[in-house]
């Protein structure tokens, strides 16, 4: 986490950040009239990242059900892949839209205080600890699922809670693992 509490990051987010992008040419850029906390998460309990200060415009690339745009900050995230790279801005009087911002995608981002597993590339989840068990899914860059337990080598990963949206319990195989976010980082 950085030590600054100034959130100034401008233009279009890296081509790194894997999160989805618009259909729509229009860009979403966002505009503090006043001070306004940016969050780690899409979530007031998301932990605060830093500031943005009023003045201060950034480019959202994705949005929420419930009223945050999620942005690129600009800073090395070593690690971090797909919605993981974001940070998280609420929609308030104190902050201005441009009409492109209808068109993002809306997206579930990840819990907070919950522990995840990111991908950071083509991944088999398993359906028991061990290499000769049936693959479930196959997880891509970008996703990522919540950690359950970690035993001998593998991971437990609830599938139901992440990008997967399947109910079931899954095994990750530990040199597999791309991350982890969260509380267990």
């Amino acid at each position: 986490m950085p030590t600054s509490t100034t959130a100034t990051a401008t233009g279009a987010p890296s081509e790194s950040a894997s999160a989805p992008s618009s259909p729509s040419t229009a860009t979403c850029n966002l505009t503090a009239v006043e001070a306004l906390p940016v969050y780690n998460r899409a979530s007031v309990a998301g932990g605060l990242f830093g500031t943005l200060e009023a003045g201060a415009s950034v480019e959202a690339t994705v949005r929420t059900a419930d009223g945050f745009y999620g942005f690129d900050p600009g800073v090395a995230q070593a690690g971090n892949a797909g919605l993981f790279r974001l940070r998280w801005v609420l929609k308030t009087t104190g902050l201005t839209t441009t009409t492109g911002c209808a068109a993002l995608p809306v997206v579930t981002p990840p819990i907070s205080g919950v522990c995840y597993a990111m991908i950071m590339g083509d991944v088999p989840v398993r359906s028991g600890p061990d290499v000769a068990a049936d693959t479930i899914i196959t997880m891509r860059l970008g996703d990522y699922a919540m950690v359950t337990a970690v035993n001998a080598g593998w991971y437990a990963l609830d599938l139901n809670v992440g990008t997967a949206g399947i109910d079931s319990l899954g095994y990750l195989q530990e040199a597999d693992l791309g991350g982890l976010n969260g509380p267990c980082d």
